[in-house]
């Protein structure tokens, strides 16, 4: 087996889930991620015996609009859920969101939407204890804040509020007990904000299912007006007009699909280049804000959405209050936040 395969496989299954030899695990993949399925399975089969193995499309066609009554039944005996296949048009709401809640009502959850090999190859190389080191030292800064700035190269200039009523929540990727779920690759720290406003320019990715048809929006960047934490939909802009039609009906989905939900430091230092895909680019080192749904049950938030839609920003300096974090998309004083 190739080593970085290697790497990545013990990365997921040993450091990041520590799935135990007395453990129930539970694959599911589809047809387009199934080597990788297949990866977590090998590795998976080193320490457990007890393990379910599912590909989507032997239940039913994409997008699948519930979870498949075989697969419920396997998710819930088991300890650990490792979800690694592509991001359909609609599942997040009506199946992705339902298999997470039920995940973790009965163990943990290991989510990889639109993981590829080239993730394998780059995300899943890092080394998951000092980005955790590293995510919580960013934490220290942030739940001590009021106030967040943000400034990029290409215009994003937005003034970001804090309330201490809503909770900042570190994603190491080591997830180890009951209850517990986040994306894979790791590497953040996030939060509803109170307020945001000014202008955002998503330079890198779109998430949901748009980083999957458009990939990285280096030439063709969208500037996302904010006021009162909402995007002014009618004053967003891109040069490529099916994008930017398909943006603005995305944040009319429910009475807050425009609303900023997330904030976001990216804390994976492993990563060099960004990819075009949104599960590894929004934890590149930087700053990026979600539309839509807040994570609730997770930030404290008191509303919803069925959208989430990230906006990647490239080179982002970051100032917590009046301390400078981030400039030009690089971490400042790395001995200060214990890299070494």
């Amino acid at each position: 087996m190739d080593d970085k395969n290697s790497i990545a496989g013990k990365n997921i299954v040993e450091i990041c889930s520590r799935i135990m030899p007395s453990e129930t695990a539970t694959i599911v993949t589809d047809k387009e991620t199934i080597n990788i399925g297949e990866l977590i399975k090998r590795f998976a089969e080193n320490i457990t015996k007890e393990i379910n193995f599912h590909v989507l499309e032997d239940y039913a066609e994409r997008p699948l609009i519930s979870i498949p009554k075989k697969i419920k039944s396997d998710v819930g005996k088991s300890d650990v859920l490792y979800f690694a296949a592509q991001s359909k048009p609609g599942e997040l709401h009506r199946f992705r969101g339902p298999l997470v809640r039920l995940a973790i009502s009965k163990g943990r959850e290991i989510h990889m939407p639109n993981i590829n090999d080239k993730i394998i190859q780059t995300g899943m190389q890092a080394d998951y204890y000092k980005i955790a080191s590293l995510t919580f030292s960013i934490m220290s800064f942030a739940t001590i804040s009021k106030s967040a700035r943000v400034e990029t190269p290409v215009g994003t200039s937005l003034k970001v509020s804090f309330s201490d009523k809503l909770r900042w929540v570190p994603d190491t990727g080591l997830l180890w007990y009951k209850g517990m779920w986040g994306n894979l690759p790791a590497g953040e720290a996030f939060t509803c904000p109170e307020n945001v406003e000014g202008l955002m320019v998503v330079d890198g990715t779109l998430g949901d299912f748009f980083n999957e048809k458009y990939g990285d929006l280096n030439k063709t960047p969208v500037s996302i007006p904010i006021t009162n934490s909402r995007a002014n939909i009618e004053n967003i802009t891109c040069e490529n007009q099916e994008l930017l039609s398909e943006f603005k009906q995305y944040l009319q989905q429910d009475e807050n699909a425009n609303r900023v939900g997330e904030f976001a430091c990216g804390t994976n230092i492993s990563l060099k280049n960004f990819v075009g895909n949104l599960l590894q680019d929004e934890k590149f080192p930087g700053v990026h804000l979600a539309f839509g749904n807040p994570f609730p049950q997770l930030t404290g938030a008191n509303w919803a959405s069925i959208g989430h839609v990230d906006g990647i920003m490239k080179k982002c300096s970051l100032w917590f209050d009046d301390q400078k974090i981030l400039d030009d998309g690089k971490f400042i004083e790395e001995e200060l936040l214990n890299l070494d």
